[in-house]
């Protein structure tokens, strides 16, 4: 049975192509396990941050990877959501590095309290 739209898939996490556990798709979005909104699914594999700027795309399933012919490419500008944090999964193996790619960027940093 298939989960109603809307609800985090575990099939739908993404980990940069060096290994690190990066968050999960929730419908077009990309969610830090820390609840933060990364960015945005476009043109199918494409993710772009919420101030529009290019950040990478997927490969081989649920690997993140930065195409540096791209980095200049921009799309609209979204205010970010923030859901419930989530635990998170462990890091995985690198994969080896593409020629002109870099590695998608993780945000580490806490959330701060205001």
């Amino acid at each position: 049975m298939n989960a109603p739209r809307g609800i985090m898939d575990p099939d739908h996490n993404f980990w940069s192509w060096s290994g690190r556990y990066v968050g999960y798709r929730l419908s077009d979005g990309l969610f830090g396990c820390d609840g933060r909104q990364v960015g945005y699914f476009a043109e199918g594999d494409e993710i772009y941050g919420c101030n529009g700027s290019y950040l990478g795309e997927t490969r081989s399933g649920n690997r993140l990877i930065t195409n540096l012919s791209k980095k200049t490419w921009t799309r609209e500008i979204l205010i970010p959501r923030f859901l419930k944090s989530s635990p998170g999964h462990r890091d995985v193996n690198a994969k080896e590095m593409l020629t002109g790619h870099e590695d998608f960027p993780v945000r580490r940093e806490p959330i701060r309290s205001i």
